[in-house]
């Protein structure tokens, strides 16, 4: 059990040290540049827009290197997802892309997490200078108008469509996308029309492995081996420092083939930056005998040369283990079995997994929310990876991927595991009826995630591996929750599970012995007491103590709902401030987080990301509606109405979508703003201050609390609400992470309350419209655990509630040994007019029952931090306390942490600071 006493006290200061550097928000610090990249800056890239002669516009792609700038990835703005709907067939298609203006975007294969392109694109020239390229990075301006629209409700198919509106020229591309659902390749439908003759090209910049830099490529033929180059591979050289890992530990290491039916024209492989591709790029003249290179790559292949119309198919084949020539036979099979046949399969699919999805009487009768809750629903499973079930990556998106590298192999983007997202995403399975979908997210983190011992990082890779190893208690308190509500609404219980009572018992002691303070809270970035962590850390207590309950581990559930009550009881006391600043008010209201339990002493909190220094009685969130929506307190609760007031102040903005909030004043993850040097809007960078733009998830949070608040017209409404969510879209129905905060113009091209470069779409995002459309159903949200909100809101197992929801207490004080002592053997002693008096410290519980209203208690400590819990409990089993048999069963805890330090060891001195639990 020492694992467990380092986890939750001395872990925190390693780890703080450990992961300070990239805890800038949720993009990550992996490969991130300089903003001055792709697309920003024509001084400093060849990327930027070059204006011919003759007044044209000669518009740019990433795909064109810089001769001095790194390779980088694609916005984090998609507009579309796809993959074939198998994930539990033996053999599915391990193929995933997704769409931008003007190009295909970070084709993934054989993981979601694998990035094997930075984008397939077209050109359009003339021969004589004029070049068109479809894909043009934010910022940049030229003549081409770029759209993308579902082509269905009911599967994830979509239609790019590139238009020049320039009176010079007149020509239309047209390009539709589906994964072959036979094989491990993408399949694109081409459509290009002109009125004067044009040549037309797909253009991609591979990334094999997921890096730029070590790739090889060579111009192959489709068919016979003897015949012309009409096909173009790349593969990665298998040099040191792929990060994507196989099973057992391998490295990943892709191969991919580009192809078209009846071959390409023309071809031509080189490197991005050589002068004959530059002079491509330029000119529209394709350099001649680039048949083969290394390094960072460009592939091009002609599919029409001076022609005034053209339909093709264009195919791009995957295979690993380097294997050029797999590839190019799995693009070759794709391209004779056709476009067709593939999009049949590929749609019916989708149908098929939406098949026993009914929808939401919220939705049904309005087309436009019906439509939106399918694309929502889709795109949830959609993230979810087919080599590891239930893993589903936070976004398919590197956010402000323009400005971060794509040269080496590195941990990009949000393409990782959170626990939390699982949590959200599983809430939205479980609402829409994929309860296979639910069990495999949860199965997911025992099985991949969890250390055994009671810990889950931050996020990790895929197969499990660590990414950031920062602790996040709701992280470790939600599965708990999850494993609680199978149990109690489907009945998927232990002896179903993968996972038995004692991983969950792991998870429990973690926060018994290291809440309710985190190192991170819900934002990833503060440490402290934090109102959404504990809302969930209660939350986690509850389902825990019910599972041990179920079980017969009475002195456990014990623990875990006295542990609950007492947190839950004094989270108002630890996390809302009485005094409050001169601009924020009325008081008491919750703060987003505070230090040391005392939201009242003003301490002074510099905010991540380059963001300002606040008292931090001036910084909020409305992270504590968790405690609403948790069933920890009512909705009328006046601290948590109090706190609504300081919000909407504070951090709502009223756009033309609906109203929308900050995640908190002072947020610096977002785009760039007007003082930056670079332009508003510009990305975000770790070396420049960005300013937090509104989160459409937040929209949905609040419409859960007006549900139980009853509000029911005006643009709080939650009707309203859902609709401003689906608003927030783009045309793709993707629902982004952020949406830009002002009417002010830039030159990004950012609209009031539409969708910036951050991580779209956003699974939380998507999965919190689902779950709002549900909950507006049921009238309630359908994420609260019916078993806490029993107890705290709700009375319905008898109890009277005290402050903060929690059952009044009974009495209960602790004489504590010193915080430091110097022997192992110590005694707990107290008072209490409780029946059972339970110490837990991490060697194991001792039970008690007090004579005359008092208790004492030996206990073996081992040498360094203890933690100590001492739970009173009144009369009763805990069977009947959880089910709301008995009503007078109620709890008091306190806590503290003790350490033994042996002063005759030498440098045992000064190694006794302690961390003792607040207000015991």
């Amino acid at each position: 059990m020492t694992r467990r006493t380092a986890g939750g006290h001395e872990r925190r200061t390693l780890l703080s040290a450990l992961t300070a550097g990239c805890l800038a928000g949720l993009a990550g610090c992996g490969g991130r540049t300089d903003i001055r990249g792709e697309g920003l800056s024509t001084q400093e890239t060849m990327d930027g827009p070059r204006t011919r002669t003759d007044g044209g516009t000669v518009t740019t792609d990433e795909g064109a290197e810089p001769r001095r700038a790194d390779p980088h990835w694609t916005t984090g703005a998609k507009r579309g997802v796809g993959t074939v709907a198998d994930h539990h067939v033996d053999d599915p298609s391990r193929v995933w892309f997704t769409l931008t203006d003007g190009a295909l975007t970070e084709p993934r294969f054989p993981r979601i997490d694998t990035l094997d392109a930075r984008h397939v694109g077209f050109h359009v020239t003339d021969g004589e200078g004029y070049v068109a390229r479809t894909h043009s990075p934010p910022g940049e301006d030229d003549s081409l108008e770029r759209t993308v629209e579902p082509t269905a409700s009911d599967a994830l198919t979509f239609r790019q469509t590139v238009t020049e509106t320039a009176d010079e020229y007149d020509w239309t591309l047209t390009v539709e996308h589906v994964a072959d659902p036979a094989r491990d390749a993408l399949l694109l439908e081409v459509t290009f029309e002109a009125d004067a003759p044009l040549d037309c090209s797909v253009v991609a910049t591979p990334t094999p492995s997921g890096r730029a830099e070590h790739t090889t490529g060579e111009g192959r033929s489709l068919g016979d081996s003897n015949a012309p180059d009409d096909a173009l591979t790349a593969a990665d050289t298998g040099a040191d420092g792929i990060v994507t890992q196989d099973a057992d530990g391998e490295p990943v290491v892709v191969a991919l083939a580009l192809a078209a039916d009846r071959g390409f024209d023309d071809i031509a492989v080189a490197e991005s930056a050589a002068p004959g591709m530059q002079h491509f790029f330029e000119t529209g003249t394709l350099p001649a005998d680039a048949t083969a290179a290394e390094g960072v790559l460009t592939l091009v292949g002609q599919l029409a040369s001076g022609a005034e119309s053209a339909s093709r198919t264009v195919a791009l084949g995957f295979a690993t283990d380097g294997d050029a020539d797999a590839a190019l036979r799995t693009a070759r099979d794709a391209l004779a079995d056709g476009y067709e046949t593939a999009h049949a399969g590929y749609v019916d699919s989708w149908r098929e997994y939406l098949a026993p999805v009914e929808l939401p009487a919220s939705v049904a009768d309005d087309g436009f929310l019906a439509d939106q809750y399918r694309a929502a629903a889709m795109v949830l499973k959609a993230v979810e990876d087919k080599t590891f079930a239930g893993a589903g990556i936070a976004s398919p998106s590197v956010p402000w991927g323009s400005a971060v590298s794509a040269r080496e192999s590195s941990d990009h983007g949000y393409n990782f595991v959170w626990a939390r997202d699982l949590y959200q995403v599983f809430t939205a399975f479980d609402a829409m009826g994929d309860v296979e979908s639910a069990v495999d997210h949860l199965e997911y983190v025992f099985d991949h995630q969890h250390d055994g011992e009671g810990f889950l990082p931050q996020n990790t890779f895929l197969d499990g591996r660590t990414r950031w190893g920062g602790e996040q208690l709701d992280e470790i308190a939600f599965p708990l929750v999850m494993a609680a509500q199978l149990d109690a609404r489907h009945g998927y219980g232990f002896d179903d599970a993968g996972y038995d009572y004692e991983s969950v018992r792991a998870l429990a002691e973690y926060l018994v012995h290291g809440g309710p303070r985190t190192e991170q809270e819900r934002w990833e970035e503060e440490d402290g007491y934090s109102p959404s962590t504990i809302a969930a850390e209660v939350a986690g207590l509850v389902s825990a103590a019910r599972l041990a309950a179920t079980t017969g581990q009475d002195e456990d559930a014990l623990v875990y709902l006295g542990l609950a009550d007492h947190w839950a009881r004094s989270v108002t006391e630890w996390c809302a401030t009485s005094t409050g600043t001169d601009d924020l008010g009325p008081t008491p209201y919750f703060l987003r987080v505070t230090d040391d339990a005392d939201p009242d002493d003003g301490a002074v909190r510099s905010l991540a990301n380059g963001g300002a220094t606040f008292d931090e009685r001036g910084i909020v969130d409305a992270g504590f509606l968790e405690l609403v929506r948790l069933g920890v307190m009512p909705p009328d609760d006046s601290v948590v109405e109090n706190s609504l007031a300081v919000v909407d102040d504070t951090i709502r903005v009223d756009t033309p979508n609906g109203p929308a909030w900050y995640r908190y004043n002072g947020d610096g993850y977002g785009e760039l703003g007007p003082d930056s040097g670079v332009g508003a809007g510009a990305p975000w960078s770790i070396t420049h201050q960005g300013q937090g733009r509104l989160w459409p998830l937040l929209t949905g949070e609040r419409a859960e609390y007006e549900l139980l608040a009853g509000t029911e017209s005006g643009p709080l409404a939650p009707d309203a609400l859902l609709r401003a969510m689906a608003d927030f879209a783009n045309e793709g129905r993707m629902i982004p992470e952020q949406v830009w905060d002002r009417p002010e113009p830039t030159a990004f091209g950012w609209g009031f309350g539409e969708g910036t470069a951050s991580a779209t779409p956003l699974a939380w995002s998507m999965a919190q419209y689902v779950r709002l459309a549900h909950s507006i159903d049921a009238g309630a949200p359908v994420e609260t655990p019916a078993f806490v909100a029993d107890r705290y809101v709700d009375g319905t197992d008898g109890t009277e509630s005290a402050d903060g929801g929690a059952p009044e207490p009974p009495t209960l004080s602790v004489s504590w040994p010193g915080s430091v002592v110097d022997a192992s053997e110590v005694t707990v002693s107290g008072t209490t007019d409780a029946a059972l008096v339970l110490v837990r410290t991490p060697d194991g519980t001792r039970r008690v029952e007090p004579t005359d209203g008092e208790f004492s208690v030996p206990l073996s400590l081992a040498d360094g931090r203890n933690p100590v819990t001492v739970v009173a409990a009144t009369d009763g089993s805990p069977e009947e306390a959880l089910d709301g048999a008995l009503p007078d069963r109620e709890f008091a805890a306190r806590q503290r942490t003790v350490s033994v330090v042996d002063s005759g060891r030498e440098g045992a001195e000064g190694t006794g600071d302690t961390q003792s639990h607040p207000k015991n």
